[in-house]
């Protein structure tokens, strides 16, 4: 581990995803102060969330194309200050449709930025993917655990303008990323050299036969549903059901989300240890009934429980990101942008229907979000469909 602390290609990496999903984490909580301003409805501010998730996600296998053929220094830089500018002027919006218009068009600098992050974090970490990736994945969690808490304390002393505020930190930061991520003069030479060619058709690993193929995707589909649609209604729920201030929803989204990085290092760490299948089901396993709790306890306990989902829920997504790089392992970029943009659709498309559910005629609130506590029971069927470490090793040789 202190090999990878030491990397600064992987660090640089770190710091780019901490920034890009800062601004992801940040936008339920801007949506809170929005839906009062706006009289935005459940089914709109669900709708906001489904199809910004999506804007992400669509583009991502181009951009993983063009930063296999290009190199992804520029995409990942270009995608930072593209993202801090229109977040920044989401809280400037009057209307819903500009507001749905400019969040949507804002997702396409995190769809920008991932599929090069993921792949270059994969090969910056050398023979350490699993923890590699985990660490690159603590960024971005860290970033988004960051940003309801920010959001809470800058929106409340500013209003919906704040968003500006948060846009500085974005743009401060993408000189940083582009200084830490430029090339050594060696690496230039060899680029110039022997350019490099991205390879559109994809190869699949042959260890994974079509049911595990299948069984990966809606592994990772289930736990975007999840995990996006918690993460995204929990702040309105404990205002709604727990008489929660704005600042004190967005505080326990932090803590949550702050547990999930956590999980995250850990969970690749033991990924490394233990493999990736048995550290992917004890996370689902454990997770389904903390999810139920949090949702059942509506006090100050909230904040007691919530580290501890954010924990066990962060421990299964660096594993499954480093199987769908094995999955495509003879196209990083664009096998990273089509996994990572697939996840992020259908976390979006999860989003929109549990908002459009939580409307008080259909189930309400109250029991769709509860009702998300019974995914990742569910998805451990699909989790246990993966080819096994050793499979995934027997294929390698």
């Amino acid at each position: 581990m202190s090999s990878l602390l030491k990397n600064k290609a992987l660090w640089s990496l770190t710091l780019g995803h901490f920034s890009i999903d800062l601004f992801s984490g940040a936008l339920p909580i801007v949506l809170l102060f929005i839906k009062d301003t706006l009289a935005l409805s459940l089914e709109q501010t669900g709708a906001i969330i489904g199809l910004y998730s999506i804007s992400t996600s669509l583009a991502q296998p181009l951009f993983g194309y063009l930063s296999d053929a290009r190199g992804g220094r520029w995409f990942a830089v270009g995608g930072l200050i593209w993202m801090s500018i229109l977040h920044g002027l989401v809280g400037l919006m009057p209307s819903y449709g500009m507001v749905l218009l400019v969040a949507v068009v804002a997702g396409l600098g995190s769809a920008a930025f991932h599929p090069q992050g993921a792949s270059g974090a994969n090969v910056a970490a050398g023979d350490r993917r699993q923890a590699g990736v985990a660490m690159f994945m603590v960024g971005g969690n860290i970033g988004y655990a960051v940003g309801p808490a920010l959001a809470g304390v800058i929106l409340t002393a500013l209003g919906t303008r704040g968003t500006l505020v948060l846009a500085l930190i974005g743009l401060a930061i993408a000189p940083i990323l582009y200084t830490l991520t430029r090339p050594s003069a060696s690496a230039t030479a060899a680029t110039a050299q022997a350019p490099r060619k991205a390879n559109w058709r994809i190869s699949l690993n042959p260890a994974f036969s079509t049911l595990a193929v299948i069984a990966l995707v809606t592994a990772m589909s289930l736990r975007a549903w999840s995990q996006q649609s918690f993460t995204s209604f929990l702040p309105q729920y404990f205002t709604d059901f727990a008489s929660f201030t704005h600042n004190e929803a967005g505080t326990l989204s932090f803590i949550m989300l702050l547990g999930l990085a956590g999980g995250s290092l850990v969970g690749g760490l033991l990924a490394d240890r233990f493999g990736p299948k048995r550290v992917m089901i004890a996370s689902l396993l454990v997770s389904a009934p903390l999810m139920a709790l949090l949702v059942l306890t509506r006090d100050s306990r909230a904040y007691l429980l919530a580290p501890f989902l954010g924990f066990a829920s962060g421990a299964a997504w660096p594993p499954m990101l480093v199987m769908s790089q094995t999955l495509f392992h003879k196209n990083a970029g664009v096998g990273t942008g089509i996994a990572l943009g697939f996840v992020f659709a259908m976390g979006g498309v999860g989003a929109s229907l549990t908002g459009w559910l939580a409307e008080p005629e259909r189930l309400g609130l109250a029991t769709a979000i509860l009702l998300l506590s019974v995914i990742p029971v569910v998805n451990v069927l699909a989790v246990s469909r993966l080819p096994s470490e050793k499979d995934l090793r027997g294929e390698a040789a």
